[in-house]
């Protein structure tokens, strides 16, 4: 059986897979929390998307990205704790913390997330 996720379930993912920066690991690290902000903010200003579910990732594209899209976007976040913090106590591991989300003037407006069911095995979530 194929799951299927509603906007508020995405949504309601995109919250829960924010952890603090000492949790960060693999692709729960910045980049990663960048992408779920991304695609938070995408959802919330009602931007037309497609998913499409591999495994425990949910590969989200966005379509149709209107300047009235970009201007909403600005208005929705997530509580995503800091490059900087993390790297004041980790120092700079390597380029897998660099990402920002998704760049909403480019000609690819995709990314990933963690399943629901990902989520609820706890842990790094990839």
């Amino acid at each position: 059986m194929e799951i299927k996720y509603s906007r508020e379930d995405l949504i309601e993912i995109c919250k829960e897979a924010v952890v603090p920066f000492r949790e960060w690991g693999d692709r729960d690290s910045y980049s990663a929390q960048r992408s779920v902000e991304s695609i938070y903010q995408g959802l919330m200003a009602n931007i037309p998307y497609t998913y499409k579910i591999e495994g425990n990732t949910i590969w989200m594209t966005f379509e149709g990205v209107t300047d009235d899209h970009i201007t909403e976007l600005n208005k929705y976040s997530l509580d995503i704790d800091s490059l900087e913090d993390y790297r004041e106590v980790y120092g700079y591991e390597d380029e897998m913390f660099d990402g920002e989300g998704i760049d909403w003037h480019s000609s690819y407006l995709g990314t990933y997330m963690p399943t629901r069911e990902r989520l609820n095995e706890g842990g790094d979530w990839y």
